[in-house]
């Protein structure tokens, strides 16, 4: 379990006064649900990359899913809802943090819109965007990717049964070897539309939340 710099330098410790965070990794998603995989990949970013911050950045609208992918919008858990999965999950867990950002700024999400941002919140901070390397082949396909690559490091995290998915060339990255969780939600929603459990695979407020609410009773 180890993090490899790849492609030249990428990112550096910036001195900023007071109480705020140095390093913070930002990890998006759409967190429909969010689960135990997740939590992990934060717990170990936190930890291997000496972060000091985490943020869980909830998507408003994933452009990459409900417009090219193909996922009615309809279809999408509202937004306030993944949100406060996400904060259930990552209750009690030092320097994990749910954010909203992409949900007070509305519309389509852009990775390179809420970099800016996070910048803008913590002036000096070093930027650790973190990816699955499921979606690392697609970098070049992100909207404005150049200020993506300008604004963060880009941390390579690989994902059970996508193992070795890289960024295309010119894009510098770090790779976090690190244990990770084979989880997905679209399996997890699937369960639950089955009527089957997802003890262990999810927090137990995720739980909870997904039984008030009923979701992913009808499976998409």
């Amino acid at each position: 379990m180890s993090v490899n710099r790849r492609n030249g330098p990428a990112g550096s410790l910036t001195d900023v006064p007071g109480n705020n965070p140095r390093r913070i990794g930002v990890l998006g998603g759409t967190f429909d649900p969010p689960h135990n995989g997740h939590v992990l990949a934060g717990i170990e970013a936190r930890d291997r990359l000496n972060l000091d911050l985490v943020v869980f950045t909830v998507a408003n609208d994933p452009w990459q899913k409900t417009g090219v992918g193909g996922l009615r919008e309809a279809d999408l858990t509202r937004a306030e809802l993944r949100l406060s999965m996400v904060e259930a999950a990552l209750e009690g867990h030092r320097g994990l943090q749910a954010d909203d950002l992409e949900m007070k700024r509305g519309g389509p999400t852009y990775t390179a819109d809420t970099l800016l941002e996070l910048e803008e919140r913590y002036p000096g901070a070093d930027l650790f965007l973190l990816i699955g390397s499921d979606v690392a082949l697609a970098l070049d396909s992100w909207v404005r990717p150049d200020e993506v690559r300008r604004h963060a490091t880009i941390v390579v995290m690989d994902r059970p049964g996508h193992d070795g998915g890289r960024p295309p060339s010119g894009w510098n990255y770090e790779l976090l070897e690190a244990p990770l969780l084979q989880i997905s939600a679209v399996e997890i929603r699937n369960r639950v539309g089955s009527g089957k459990s997802v003890d262990g695979e999810v927090p137990v407020g995720v739980a909870d939340l997904i039984e008030q609410h009923g979701l992913y009773r009808t499976q998409r």
